[in-house]
């Protein structure tokens, strides 16, 4: 099992909890954090049965009722069926955390049609989807959409051209969804991470990726990598019923780490051994390599 470091209280308590992409990363870290507050946390899959079996055992410790969903976010029937699924179980929705997210990390002029369709589907037409099928089972209970965004939409990162517009529309949409949920009592917000040291990262960096781990935990204001379980926290605070007035918000969960990054390039840059030749990146698609096929 993994733990999670000191939960609050029992704050969320009764509460019933859908993420989507929780079987790893940071929707599984924020899933066991939830169901350590008390949350009943559903998390839905595409292929990592295993995996997601793994995080709801961890929720099940904590909180009865944790559960796994088959969920195709490219499938408009498979959204659909979730639910119908859920609203024939458990009638109603305190929170749904929209994390699942997938794309092609290529420039601009090489992506495909289909790849653009698949990451506005995915992100867009898919999240809208869920928020109108949500949102009765939302209101009876003053619930809460949460939409995780990315760093990709404030600073450039190679390779992330289609995800960032992508990220870009979901985050206009919970604005609009904030003014027209809310007179109707529930809410929505956004949560935009910076770096958070997952199995992605890992592969967008290839064989750098000890050396930008380490430079994060050597420039970063808290003086630190970002874990998921570290992300997971300000999802949880977005949770309380206390974040109310964030509403509409896009919250950044970023410890300070991307207002410093013209500072932090700097001292990344004089860390740098003189005369060292620039190396081969063609296995690292987040320094500007080709994607992994």
């Amino acid at each position: 099992m993994t733990a999670v470091p000191d939960p609050p209280a029992r704050t969320l308590h009764g509460r019933r909890v859908l993420i989507t992409g929780g079987s790893r990363g940071l929707g599984a870290a924020t899933a066991r954090r939830l169901a350590a507050m008390g949350a009943e946390v559903t998390i839905t899959y595409r292929q990592r049965e295993d995996d997601a079996a793994a995080v709801v055992a961890d929720c099940a410790a904590s909180t009865p009722g944790a559960r796994a969903e088959p969920l195709d976010l490219l499938d408009e029937d498979s959204v659909r069926s979730l639910f119908e699924r859920i609203t024939e179980r458990d009638g109603s929705l305190d929170l749904v955390i929209a994390n699942a997210a997938a794309t092609a990390f290529k420039p601009l002029l090489d992506l495909k049609m289909h790849q653009i369709d698949k990451t506005f589907t995915i992100t867009v037409r898919h999240f809208l989807l869920i928020a109108q099928l949500a949102f009765p089972l939302l209101q009876p209970r003053g619930g809460r959409i949460i939409a995780v965004s990315g760093a990709d939409t404030v600073g450039y990162i190679p390779g992330h051209g289609l995800l960032a517009a992508a990220k870009a529309g979901m985050e206009t949409i919970v604005k609009y969804l904030a003014c027209e949920l809310g007179p109707q009592g529930v809410t929505a917000v956004g949560v935009l991470p910076g770096y958070i040291d997952t199995e992605s990262i890992r592969l967008m960096a290839g064989p750098f990726h000890d050396k930008l781990l380490a430079a994060e935990e050597q420039t970063h204001p808290l003086r630190q990598a970002a874990t998921p379980d570290d992300a997971s926290e300000a999802i949880a605070l977005l949770c309380l019923p206390e974040a109310r007035w964030l509403n509409g918000q896009i919250v950044q969960n970023d410890g300070s780490g991307l207002f410093a990054y013209m500072g932090r390039f700097g001292q990344a840059w004089a860390m740098v051994p003189d005369g060292q030749v620039m190396p081969d990146t063609t296995d690292a698609p987040m320094l500007g390599g080709d994607a992994p096929h």
